[in-house]
């Protein structure tokens, strides 16, 4: 059975009760604990997973990594006391989900600056982590790459000092052209389908966790832009965490 995922419904979850549906052996000694509902985000779309603790009484299970499996199973890994049945607490770790979230928003709003440009990119791929941020997208730099950097910098600050109250929707893939200048054909479809509303205009396809507002992103960097062979990468850094 699919695990519920909380935190597609939640922008701040980091807490919840859930009960242990399975614990298995791995072959590197750590156990691997399902559960029927979690708020603990499993790596994905370029945004890593959370850590934290699951309490059952005077047990702890110590949270060290999080996947998502095609059956959209959620499975924790990890050591510590944890028994099939029990009622559980969840407890993420709340430094480590603020910090990917951060990162994965600026993303956003990387592309949500070069929507505002009229830059003629098509969005690709993306990495959000304090070692590697950028995005991807298909189509050349039209003209001088450090002037094209300035410029979106600029407007990426305007958008933070706008501020924004972000909203979630749950949608079919198939209406979500209707918010979104880009839907990617590969949409996973072991979760449930939503979008972000970062303004009326600007709505992305993602199941990642987001800020409720994008000023909470802090000051955002463009660090380098590179351009070859028609795929250019727009590299950024969030100010404390990269």
């Amino acid at each position: 059975m699919a695990t519920e995922l909380l935190y597609l419904d939640d922008f701040d979850v980091l807490t919840a009760q859930a009960t242990v549906m399975q614990v298995s052996e791995l072959d590197d000694g750590r156990l691997d604990v399902e559960l029927d509902r979690t708020c603990f985000y499993p790596r994905g779309g370029g945004q890593d997973w959370d850590t934290g603790v699951i309490r059952s009484g005077g047990d702890a299970f110590t949270v060290d990594e999080v996947r998502l499996d095609e059956n959209g199973v959620v499975h924790h890994l990890g050591a510590g006391a944890v028994s099939e049945g029990a009622g559980v607490v969840l407890e993420v770790d709340g430094e480590r989900r603020s910090m990917n979230t951060r990162l994965h928003s600026a993303g956003h709003i990387v592309d949500l600056a070069v929507e505002r440009l009229g830059l003629p990119w098509v969005p690709g791929k993306g990495a959000h982590y304090p070692h590697m941020s950028f995005v991807e997208y298909s189509g050349e730099v039209p003209g001088d790459i450090e002037e094209t950097r300035q410029r979106i910098e600029r407007e990426v600050a305007a958008v933070i000092a706008t501020g924004s109250s972000n909203e979630i929707r749950f949608m079919p893939v198939s209406e979500m052209d209707a918010y979104c200048r880009h839907v990617p054909e590969n949409i996973p479809t072991n979760k449930p389908a939503r979008i972000v509303l970062y303004n009326e205009t600007f709505g992305v396809p993602c199941g990642g966790t987001h800020v409720r507002d994008v000023a909470d992103v802090g000051t955002l960097t463009i660090t380098k832009i590179k351009s070859k062979k028609g795929v250019t990468k727009v590299s950024y850094a969030v100010e404390g965490l990269n």
